[in-house]
C-alpha cells in the first residue's frame, strides 16, 4: 500500500521539476526580456555627470567621491594641482580598483578632465592625474560612430527610444556633427532581466533532475506498491536518465554553444540528480559508495567541461558543481525516506542488482 502523503510528496517534486525545467524558456521569452533604451542629443550645455553615468570612457569622480568619503581629498587634490600621488585609505583603494583605468576622461565638480589612474595594493596608494578639458575633446575621444553600432542603437537615435529583447551598449554615439547619449530608461529593468536569465540558466538543469527523479519514484511506487520502493538501481539510473532527458530536450528545442548545451548545463543536472542516490546511501549506511561515486562524478563533470570548453569550462564547471550540490539537497531526503529495506543487496557498486530484485523478475 502506498501512503498518500508520500505519493503526494513525489507528485509535488515532479510538478516543481517541470516548472523549473521551463524557467529558462520563460526567462528568455521575448516579452519577459524587453527593455527600453532612450537616446538624447548631448551638447556642451548638457550635464557632464549624465554623460559620465553611461559612457565607460568617462569616469564619474563626483559619484565615486560621494560614495567613498576617503576619496574626496585625493580627487580634490588631483583636480586642484593636476596630480595626486600618495597613500590612500583601503576604502578608497577598493573604489578606485573598480574604476576603468583605461578610461581617458573623467567628470568632477561639473567639469571634464583628461584622466589617468594607477592604483596599487602593496603599499595601498594611487596616482590620479586630472587635466581640464572641454566637451568637444571628450565628444571626439569617447564617441563611437553610430553607423558601426547595432540596429537598436541607430533606431534609438532615429526615434528617441527603442524597446527590444537584446542588450544595447550604452554610451556616446556620433552621427554627423551631433552626439547622442544612449542609456537604459529603467536600470532596474535591465538588472531584473539579467537576473531572470541567470536564474533560468541555473534552475533549468535542477528542474530536469527533479522531473526525472519524480518520474522514477512514481514508477517505483507503481511497480513495488510499498511505502519505500526506491532500490539502488532506480536511484542510480536517475543520474544518466537526467543526462539523456536534457540532451533530448536541448536537441529538440535549443540552439547555441554545443559545449554549453550538451556538457556544462547537463553537468549541473546530473550532480543534482545524484542527490537521490546520496539519500539512498545515507539510509543504507553505504558511506564508501557515497564518497567514491561523489568524487568520481565531480571529476568526470569538471573534466568533461574542461575538454568541451577549455579553461573557462573548468571554472564554470566547478561553479556548476556548487549549484548542482545545492540543488541536490532537496532530493537527499527523498532518497533517504523512500529507500527500500533490502539486507541482501550488494553494495560493491551503485549498479548492483539485489536478490529481492532477482526474485521480482
Amino acid at each position: 500500500m502506498v501512503p498518500r502523503k508520500r505519493l503526494a510528496a513525489v507528485v509535488a517534486l515532479l510538478l516543481v521539476g517541470v516548472a523549473l525545467s521551463q524557467s529558462f524558456a520563460v526567462a528568455t521569452s521575448t516579452s519577459s526580456l524587453e527593455s527600453t533604451y532612450e537616446a538624447e542629443e548631448v551638447t556642451a550645455d548638457s550635464p557632464p555627470g549624465r554623460v559620465a553615468s553611461y559612457d565607460p570612457d568617462v569616469v564619474n569622480l563626483d559619484e565615486a567621491a560621494n560614495e567613498t568619503p576617503q576619496l574626496r581629498e585625493p580627487v580634490a587634490t588631483a583636480a586642484r594641482t593636476g596630480r595626486y600621488d600618495g597613500d590612500i585609505e583601503p576604502e578608497a583603494y577598493m573604489t578606485l580598483s573598480d574604476v576603468n583605468e583605461d578610461a581617458a576622461f573623467a567628470v568632477y565638480d561639473g567639469r571634464y578632465y583628461r584622466f589617468s589612474l594607477n592604483v596599487s595594493g602593496d603599499p595601498v596608494r594611487a596616482t590620479i592625474e586630472l587635466d581640464p578639458t572641454d566637451w568637444e575633446t571628450v565628444a571626439a575621444g569617447a564617441s563611437s560612430p553610430a553607423a558601426n553600432a547595432s540596429a537598436d542603437v541607430r533606431e534609438a537615435i532615429d526615434g528617441g527610444t527603442v524597446t527590444n529583447s537584446t542588450f544595447v551598449v550604452p554610451g556616446l554615439y556620433e552621427r554627423g556633427d551631433a552626439h547622442y547619449l544612449v542609456y537604459p530608461a529603467n536600470e532596474g529593468e535591465i538588472l531584473g532581466n539579467f537576473l531572470a536569465l541567470i536564474g533560468g540558466f541555473l534552475f533549468n538543469p535542477i528542474g530536469w533532475a527533479y522531473t526525472v527523479a519524480g518520474l522514477g519514484l512514481l514508477g517505483a511506487f507503481r511497480l513495488r506498491r510499498r511505502a519505500r520502493p526506491l532500490d539502488r538501481r532506480t536511484a542510480v539510473l536517475v543520474v544518466p536518465g537526467t543526462l539523456v532527458a536534457m540532451w533530448l530536450g536541448t536537441t529538440l528545442t535549443n540552439t547555441g554553444s554545443l559545449g554549453m548545451r550538451y556538457v556544462l548545463i547537463p553537468g549541473i543536472g546530473v550532480v543534482t540528480a545524484f542527490g537521490l542516490f546520496a539519500g539512498f546511501c545515507i539510509r543504507r549506511g553505504s558511506w564508501k559508495s557515497l564518497v567514491g561515486w561523489s568524487v568520481a562524478l565531480a571529476a568526470v563533470v569538471v573534466a568533461a567541461d574542461a575538454v568541451a570548453i577549455g579553461i573557462v569550462g573548468t571554472i564554470f564547471g566547478t561553479l556548476g558543481l556548487v549549484v548542482g550540490w545545492f540543488g541536490s539537497l532537496l532530493l537527499v531526503p527523498y532518497g533517504y525516506a523512500l529507500a527500500s529495506d533490502s539486507e541482501d543487496e550488494r553494495e560493491e557498486g551503485p549498479g548492483a542488482v539485489t536478490a529481492e530484485e532477482l526474485g521480482e523478475r
